[in-house]
């Protein structure tokens, strides 16, 4: 069951290796920098982008 006090906390998510070095290299370039301060900002991103996309199909 999902409780007010769970929404605010967050949840730690595993990431592939590869993927997290990816991620890093592409934060770290350029205007990447401000944009994604941290690959938890980024996934964070990414993942809202993401589910609007498919949302609004």
């Amino acid at each position: 069951m999902v409780t007010k006090s769970n929404l605010k906390k967050d949840i730690p998510v595993k990431l592939d290796l590869e993927l997290k070095k990816k991620i890093d290299e592409f934060i770290s370039k350029g205007e990447n920098r401000f944009d994604y301060p941290s690959v938890k900002n980024f996934v964070d991103k990414a993942v809202l982008k993401m589910l609007k996309e498919v949302e609004n199909g």
